[in-house]
């Protein structure tokens, strides 16, 4: 991915890896679910595009094999650098613009990766080029629209309605796609993908949860950018955080869209 366009890419290091393991904890049941159903084999060869901390990557070696390869490509892959499975290539890449083997891959999946670069349609089509006749891809992406207060304290209703609004604001200025996600369907089948399917996780979660804390560390880290935007106050920002801890206090968070398809044999 493009650093500059990474929302995240100053954070403190152990900061940036406790929210990326919140996500794995929150998010991998289902991509593992996804990508077994879709099909990973002994001895296949597995691209994951924006490894993060590295259990999706982990979860793929295990499945290939010793007779298998996965390849992990990373603008920066702090996270995964130190990884020696035999079976596993790490890659310091920008996936806009990498050189993949053309054809070589059975199975690609990507999560929160493609928002963050500009021409995004480029990297997809970048990924699509690497996977084999009749290989599947999986990308998972988020949109951001769907988030929503859903508590009936009003106060605190109106300064979550707030910083969500702001959250579109600065990632549109930014230039990400705040709904990517619901657009993917049509980017699979400008590439030609088949057997195109989808499945939309949107969740409506109580504070202290896994999701409220990774809102909270977005909103933590962004506090100063949103407020940018001349939408939250810092009031608005101190009530969101102390919400996101509050089990009695519940929003809609922003809903993941997983769409995959196959390449033509």
């Amino acid at each position: 991915m493009t650093k500059q366009r990474y929302v995240f890419s100053n954070t403190r290091e152990e900061r940036e890896w406790d929210r990326l393991c919140t996500i794995q904890e929150e998010f991998d049941p289902g991509t593992f679910m996804r990508l077994t159903r879709l099909g990973i084999d002994p001895g296949g060869s597995c691209l994951e595009v924006g490894p993060g901390a590295g259990s999706v990557m982990r979860w793929m070696c295990e499945r290939v094999g010793n007779k298998g390869h996965v390849v992990a490509v990373d603008l920066d892959p702090r996270f995964v650098s130190s990884e020696d499975s035999p079976n596993l290539e790490i890659r310091r890449a920008d996936i806009g613009s990498a050189e993949l083997e053309p054809g070589r891959f059975d199975l690609v999946h990507a999560r929160y990766v493609l928002l963050h670069i500009q021409d995004y349609p480029k990297a997809f089509s970048n990924i699509v080029s690497a996977l084999k006749p009749g290989g599947w891809i999986l990308i998972e992406e988020p949109d951001f629209t769907a988030q929503k207060p859903a508590s009936e304290d009003r106060t605190g209703s109106g300064a979550v309605a707030r910083v969500f609004d702001s959250i579109l604001k600065l990632y549109t200025s930014m230039g990400i796609h705040p709904a990517l996600g619901r657009s993917l369907p049509a980017i699979f089948q400008k590439e030609g993908l088949l057997e195109i399917g989808a499945e939309v996780h949107l969740p409506l979660s109580p504070g202290g949860s896994r999701m409220a804390k990774i809102m909270k560390m977005s909103v933590e880290y962004l506090a100063e950018r949103l407020i940018g935007t001349g939408i939250p106050t810092k009031s608005d920002i101190d009530r969101f955080i102390t919400l996101s801890d509050d089990p009695s206090s519940w929003m809609m968070y922003y809903a993941t869209v997983a769409v995959w398809g196959r390449k033509k044999k």
